[in-house]
């Protein structure tokens, strides 16, 4: 069962975090339709890219700096293409398509991971 979580306007959702590079780096590669939600925090704020290469589902990318978003963007199934604002952001939310416009999310939405212990020890770990 999965203990990560992620609110966006009060919306709760389960989530995979991607801590690590290759965690990170792999992303949502080769997850099919639906595709489960995945997080991306960083320790420092910076402009971040992303692409879909092998990734099959189409994916709102969501951009944030300081639990609020800064940025949505859609992700192309199997695009190269670099997909991210010219923003610096802390945390990159991806979800099945069509997600945020379902919900309303929008630009100055709040944002709020929750972490499991095994997450939390995991960020620290890697923090260092």
């Amino acid at each position: 069962m999965n203990k990560d979580f992620i609110y966006i306007d009060g919306i709760k959702f389960s989530t995979k975090v991607a801590i690590t590079e290759l965690e990170q780096s792999r992303g949502l590669m080769y997850k099919e339709w639906p595709p489960p939600i995945m997080i991306f925090p960083y320790k420092n704020a910076s402009v971040k890219k992303f692409w879909m290469k092998n990734t099959p589902s189409p994916l709102d990318i969501i951009f944030c700096c300081e639990n609020k978003v800064v940025s949505i963007l859609k992700g192309e199934p199997f695009s190269t293409a670099l997909v991210g604002p010219d923003k610096p952001v802390d945390l990159v939310i991806e979800l099945p398509f069509g997600t945020a416009e379902k919900n309303g999310f929008h630009i100055g939405s709040i944002v709020r991971p929750c972490y499991s212990v095994e997450s939390a020890a995991k960020l620290i770990k890697f923090a260092c």
